[in-house]
């Protein structure tokens, strides 16, 4: 019953992606809508913007500034700066969290372990069945803008947009892996659930402040979030380090996990 669980959580994950597809078209329906007939007072908006504190922009997740005169601009504010990585972090740490931790909190992980199923074979099918979430949803949001921004006659460079999903799916991919860490750790889905989602606004705030004084201009460096945002993606499409970088920290993350995991205690 229990021994393709990969499967199994498919069939229970299709009410839930058809909900993201319906939200998320209707939000990129809304927003090429908005670009499209605001575009020229948004061109002015750039003055605007420059006003800004430098300390706003960067919890903006704007480090790299803001053009608000195009609608790859537009988009890194109201979608690829804050709320997308909140959105993807958020089902990136619920999944992670409940592959050990949340099972270990409903009392369920050994009835499931007892159908013969290795423990290895169970945690790399439930990671797979978080990338497919995260995977899923990501890909949404890069098809829905593609299909509306064509619609509307919007330039958006598919390329480049790719390459922002790419990194926004790692940054998701990251905190999801750590949860995964922490759930193994502690066995306690509230702990990691709070432990995960500290480390991630922590983790934005380091990347935010980390220009605005001497004495922290190197924190940047230790949060995620730097490799996501600091090539600007969404201008100059893909960057192959930071992708490295983050990609090596979803490979550490997962492959602790299976070590603490291999020797966890279930009862």
């Amino acid at each position: 019953m229990f021994k393709n669980v990969y499967l199994k959580n498919l069939r229970d994950l299709r009410i839930n992606l058809t909900y993201w597809l319906i939200g998320i078209l209707t939000l990129s329906f809304y927003l090429s809508f908005a670009y499209n007939s605001f575009s020229e007072n948004l061109e002015s908006f750039n003055d605007l913007i420059d006003s800004f504190p430098k300390e706003l922009l960067n919890l903006l997740g704007a480090e790299n500034g803001l053009d608000m005169s195009t609608f790859a601009g537009f988009l890194n504010l109201e979608i690829f700066g804050v709320f997308g990585p909140i959105m993807l972090i958020i089902i990136g740490i619920n999944s992670g969290t409940s592959i050990i931790a949340g099972e270990l909190n409903n009392k369920t992980i050994e009835i499931i372990m007892s159908s013969s199923i290795s423990r290895n074979s169970y945690l790399i099918q439930n990671i797979f069945v978080m990338f497919t979430k995260i995977f899923s949803v990501s890909l949404f949001i890069f098809i829905s803008f593609i299909i509306f921004s064509y619609i509307f006659s919007l330039n958006l460079e598919g390329l480049k947009l790719l390459g922002t999903i790419i990194h926004l799916v790692l940054l998701s991919l990251v905190f999801g892996s750590l949860s995964l860490l922490i759930g193994s750790i502690t066995g306690n889905k509230t702990k990691t659930l709070s432990i995960s989602a500290t480390i991630a606004i922590l983790s934005h705030f380091m990347n935010a402040i980390s220009p605005l004084i001497d004495v922290t201009k190197n924190m940047k460096y230790f949060s995620v979030f730097h490799y996501y945002k600091n090539s600007n993606p969404i201008v100059n499409g893909m960057d192959f380090f930071d992708v490295f970088i983050m990609s090596l920290l979803c490979i550490i993350f997962i492959t602790i996990s299976f070590i603490t995991f291999k020797y966890k205690d279930l009862h």
